[in-house]
């Protein structure tokens, strides 16, 4: 477990409190993917009660980036100094409480309030899950523990199509935001009473990690002097394409496979699950990978992956393809993630403990406008012109995009 041993507890002690520490952060996770993504999976629901069009749904689904990147920007450099605990308790019942008001709306405009008011409080439980990984787990383990948890985030997107489109069906888009709101409460109020944020927080007031050369790391003293290094504008841009695709086809696939394969709507629930799921599998083998391979060269092949995954998906709207043909292309869209693992412990192992968790929140802003981006920019271009072969063209062009730069930078 690379420990530096203690007198006053056993190893196996702390080994148990690690894998706690990291069922807590996964759950975090699952929470703040379900609230960020539950709206994109019923989607059509809302879309129809509300009488959206499809560019106020896409904004809707993007709305929460603008108080996410908002909410990052405060509670990063506060991160330093709140304990995990605390933002993980704030983050989600803050959320959970607005989740449950979300169920309440009868307008457009208090739609997006509500989605606002969620993308805050989130923010705080991702500062909060990663001090989490930070404080329990040694370096060489970031990229495996870190591809757990996105991979946590990617199942929570599969639960929210699996579970969301038939309760939605059956009962209402309104029963599946309440539920969702409440299991986030609960989830928070447990993370309250027993989180510990390291094993200081457990009495080992000397406790450390064993660190290996420290020929990279940047010592900062301010939270702001981040930016002073490059790798925190590396991990965002990479952040910023994995987060682009992931928006634009979670939010737009099924509507673009329903409109231009005559894909009856019951079939979309398979669709998401799919995606969703192999997003799964391809972050646990991407974190596995990230701690034996260079994670610069992770990096990169990650951003090659999501131009090849947005050029599938223009074939796919242009071209009929069976259901077997479908499923296949939703499956292999997972490879956008592969990468995951390895940016976000890229930044850690540049910024060390003391700063790993601020440096990853900042990072995280360009995931956060990408979500924003990608749902409402597809969103405008499919309402303006009708061709989803546009807005996923204007996809690949952003993903082409990333790839050239991230081949100069993350050197």
């Amino acid at each position: 477990m690379d420990l530096v041993q203690s007198p006053s507890m056993p190893q196996r002690g702390l080994r148990n409190w690690q894998l706690f520490a990291l069922l807590l952060a996964v759950l975090g996770e699952l929470f703040l993917a379900g609230d960020w993504y539950g709206f994109a999976a019923v989607m059509p629901f809302v879309a129809k009660s509300l009488s959206l069009s499809p560019g106020q749904a896409g904004f809707g689904q993007g709305a929460f980036a603008i108080t996410y990147a908002i909410g990052m920007v405060i509670w990063s450099p506060l991160g330093r100094k709140m304990s995990a605990r605390m933002l993980f308790a704030i983050g989600l019942v803050g959320a959970g409480i607005a989740m449950v008001l979300q169920a309440q709306v009868q307008t457009y405009a208090m739609l997006i309030v509500m989605r606002l008011l969620i993308g805050f409080f989130d923010a705080a439980v991702w500062v909060g899950t990663m001090k989490l990984i930070v404080g329990w787990f040694p370096l060489k383990r970031h990229g495996m523990t870190m591809g757990a948890l996105l991979a946590a985030f990617s199942f929570a997107i599969t639960l929210d199509f699996a579970i969301g489109i038939p309760v939605s069906e059956a009962h209402g888009w309104r029963v599946f935001f309440e539920a969702m709101g409440i299991a986030t409460l609960a989830v928070g109020v447990f993370g309250a009473l027993t989180i510990k944020g390291s094993p200081r927080e457990l009495g080992l007031v000397d406790f450390s990690w064993e660190e290996g050369p420290a020929h990279t790391r940047i010592e900062a003293s301010s939270p702001w002097s981040v930016f002073k290094s490059k790798w925190v504008y590396v991990g965002g841009l990479a952040i910023f394409g994995d987060t682009f695709a992931i928006g634009a086809v979670t939010t737009w696939v099924v509507p673009a496979f329903i409109e231009t394969q005559g894909m009856p709507v019951a079939s979309a629930a398979a669709i998401g699950s799919t995606m969703g799921l192999a997003q799964v599998v391809i972050l646990l083998i991407g974190g596995w990978l990230s701690d034996r391979v260079s994670r610069t060269t992770m990096v990169k092949v990650g951003a090659a992956l999501c131009v090849v995954s947005a050029l599938s998906f223009v074939f796919a709207v242009k071209t009929a393809l069976p259901w077997s043909g479908m499923l296949a292309i939703s499956a292999f869209s997972g490879v956008v993630v592969l990468s995951g693992g390895a940016i976000f412990s890229l930044v850690s192992e540049k910024y060390g403990e003391s700063m790993a968790a601020t440096a990853i929140g900042f990072a995280e802003l360009g995931g956060i406008i990408s979500t924003f981006i990608a749902p409402a920019l597809m969103g405008a271009i499919i309402g303006a012109t009708h061709s989803f072969t546009l807005a996923f063209g204007v996809f690949a062009v952003v993903e082409v995009v990333i790839f050239g730069v991230l081949l100069v930078a993350a050197r």
